[in-house]
């Protein structure tokens, strides 16, 4: 019978090899070659790493020495982080990127907004440089930056 000593690593690496075989099975995209990749090959090399992860996570789980108890995922920071995620991402279309990503990194860093606010305008205003510089710029997507 198998031992799972810290089931932390089992859980997480079982969630890894999971989102990997999801993301393998529902390939309908021709993978291509090497030479000549296909829309495919990139989510396949994506799904066989999860699962390599997953995999690796899951042994190191039962050759664990000692086990950490799996502590409660506290809701909030989670909605919050979520929330400037899907944010970002209705806001995109409508008002373009800068407020787009200030809804992200607001929703994302609200537990450190109060305390450090020059930290949050810094993070914000390097992410929507990179972002403008990446997207906008080289990838010459047809993105507006304001609304």
């Amino acid at each position: 019978m198998l031992r799972v000593a810290d089931a932390r690593k089992f859980w997480s690496g079982l969630l890894f090899a999971a989102i990997g075989a999801i993301a393998l099975v529902a390939l309908p995209r021709p993978i291509g070659s090497l030479i000549s990749m296909g829309p495919g090959y990139f989510p396949m090399l994506l799904g066989s790493g999860l699962i390599l992860i997953g995999l690796l996570s899951v042994g190191l789980s039962m050759t664990a020495t000692e086990g950490d108890g799996i502590e409660i995922i506290s809701l909030k920071p989670t909605l919050f982080i979520i929330g400037g995620i899907v944010a970002m991402a209705v806001l995109i279309e409508p008002a373009g990127l800068a407020a787009s990503l200030l809804a992200m990194v607001l929703g994302t860093c609200h537990a450190r907004l109060r305390q450090h606010p020059l930290e949050i305008a810094i993070i914000y205003l390097v992410v929507l440089a990179l972002s403008w510089v990446v997207f906008i710029h080289f990838m010459q997507l047809p993105l507006k930056l304001f609304w």
